[in-house]
């Protein structure tokens, strides 16, 4: 994938990570053996849809044809461009479930931070925050769904 030039093909890079990253958490899911890592993946799934769906809504506010053109700033690496592709094995335990969810931060990271120091527009600042917050919430609610008490 060509590095993105407008905040819209970063958006839709988001969108499709996410929506990637919930047909292979289903995928994985379907064939897991360990009851705890199947559950987290059904709820993984649940997430990544979530967030696909905030995606898309912020892409229909933003018009591809009106979309803010990004600042030159720092180039994103193979690992951001390709971030959808998910580490895990074919019937993963609940810990190397947990790693998979959480390993791809530093990719979702670098793209939102695109979009963070892409223009010195409000609007887009607070689109920038509003994505780490989800991928906040994201994690607390994994951390959350994973602790044992």
């Amino acid at each position: 994938m060509n590095q993105p030039s407008t905040i819209y093909e970063v958006l839709a890079m988001l969108a499709d990570y996410h929506q990637g990253r919930a047909k292979q958490y289903g995928q994985i899911g379907a064939g897991v053996t360990d009851p705890q890592a199947e559950i987290l993946l059904e709820h993984l799934v649940e997430l990544e849809e979530h967030s696909f769906k905030v995606i898309q809504a912020e892409m229909n506010d933003l018009h591809s044809d009106h979309s803010t053109f990004l600042i030159p700033g720092p180039v994103l690496s193979d690992e951001a461009l390709h971030a959808v592709e998910c580490r895990c094995g074919a019937d993963p335990s609940l810990a190397e479930t947990i790693d998979c969810a959480f390993a791809s931060g530093d990719r979702l990271n670098e793209l939102i931070t695109r979009i963070e120091s892409s223009s010195a527009a409000p609007s887009v600042a607070a689109l920038a925050s509003r994505l780490r917050d989800l991928e906040l919430i994201k994690s607390q609610q994994i951390a959350k769904f994973t602790r044992e008490d």
